[in-house]
C-alpha cells in the first residue's frame, strides 16, 4: 500500500444525494466547481448496483458491494450481510480516529433505528437535524464539532427529493442544486483556516435516466456520478475513468492512516495525490 499523504487531520465526506454527473456543468454549481478546479475530479465515476440510496450508503460505510452488505433495496433496515463486515468508522476507530455523521432529521418512529445503526457501525457522534443541506451544515456548526479532527460524513437529500417530486433536470431540481452548492460553500468556509482538511464530494446515485422521476436503472444518468477530491497534496486535474463509489471508503481510511481491510471492494484513489513515496505516475488528465 502506498504511504498516505501527510498533513491530513480530518476528512469531510459529502454525499449529495441524487446529483447526476451531467447536472454539474448543465446547471452550474460554482462552489463545487471551485473545489474541482483545485482538486482531482471525475464526472464519470460509477455508483453501485442497485443505484439507490440505502445500497450506496451501505457501501460507503462498509466498503463492500450491496450483495455483500445486504442493503439491496431503497429501504433502510438492519442488513443481512453475506460475509462479515468491517465498517469504515470501526476501521478508523482501531486507528484512534473518531467518526461523526451529520444527516437529515428522521421520523420519530425511525430515530432509534438510525441511532442504533450509527452505534453499530462505530460512529462516535451523530447529528440528525435539519431538512436541507443548509440546515444540516448549520446543525453541524452548532454542535461545535465541525472542526474536530477525524472523519465527518454529511448526507444532503435536497436534489433527490426534488428529482422524485418534479423530475431530474426540472426547475425544482435546479433550485435544489443551488441550495446544495450554497451549503457546500458554507461547509468549506467552516474549515477554510484548517488546511489539514481533505474533502471528498460525490453523489450516491444520479437520476432521470430510464424514469424522469426515479434512479434505479442501468441508464448512465442513473449510474454515473460526480466525484471530487480536494485538499492537502491533491494534484488538480481530471481523474482517469474507472473509479467508483466503492473506492471512496478505502480512500478515507488510507488518508487518515488506517489499514484498509483486504475484504473491501475498492482501492484508495492514490492517483489524486502528489509527492507520495513509491507512487507511480498519477493517472490524471491534467486540466489545461
Amino acid at each position: 500500500m502506498v504511504t498516505p499523504p501527510e498533513g491530513i487531520a480530518r476528512v469531510v465526506l459529502v454525499v449529495i444525494d441524487g446529483v447526476r454527473a451531467d447536472a454539474v456543468p448543465l446547471f452550474g454549481m460554482p462552489h463545487l466547481e471551485h473545489l474541482m478546479a483545485r482538486g482531482a475530479w471525475s464526472l464519470a465515476a460509477r455508483t453501485v448496483t442497485p443505484s439507490v440510496t440505502a445500497a450506496a450508503m451501505g457501501s460507503l460505510l462498509s466498503g463492500v458491494r450491496p450483495t455483500t452488505h445486504g442493503l439491496s433495496t431503497d429501504r433502510f433496515c438492519w442488513p443481512r450481510p453475506t460475509a462479515p463486515l468491517d465498517p469504515l468508522p470501526r476501521v478508523l476507530g482501531r486507528a484512534g480516529v473518531p467518526s461523526q455523521a451529520h444527516l437529515a432529521r428522521v421520523p420519530r418512529a425511525y430515530r432509534k433505528l438510525a441511532e442504533g445503526f450509527a452505534r453499530m457501525v462505530g460512529i462516535t457522534h451523530a447529528t440528525l437535524q435539519g431538512d436541507s443541506a443548509r440546515e444540516i451544515v448549520a446543525a453541524a456548526e452548532a454542535s461545535g464539532r465541525a472542526r474536530d479532527d477525524g472523519f465527518h460524513l454529511h448526507h444532503w437529500p435536497d436534489a433527490d427529493r426534488a428529482g422524485h417530486a418534479a423530475g431530474w433536470t426540472s426547475r425544482a431540481y435546479a433550485a435544489a442544486l443551488r441550495e446544495i452548492d450554497a451549503a457546500l460553500g458554507a461547509l468549506v468556509q467552516l474549515t477554510e483556516d484548517e488546511p489539514e482538511t481533505l474533502f471528498l464530494v460525490l453523489a450516491d446515485h444520479g437520476g432521470g435516466g430510464q424514469d424522469f422521476r426515479n434512479h434505479d436503472s442501468a441508464h448512465p444518468h442513473d449510474r454515473r456520478i460526480p466525484l471530487v477530491v480536494a485538499g492537502p497534496q491533491v494534484q488538480p486535474g481530471r481523474l482517469a475513468d474507472g473509479y467508483s463509489l466503492l473506492d471512496v471508503p478505502a480512500t478515507v481510511a488510507w488518508a487518515l492512516g488506517a489499514e484498509v481491510p483486504e475484504g473491501w471492494h475498492g482501492r484508495p484513489i492514490t492517483e489524486a495525490f502528489v509527492n507520495l513515496p513509491d507512487m507511480a505516475t498519477p493517472a490524471l488528465a491534467i486540466a489545461c
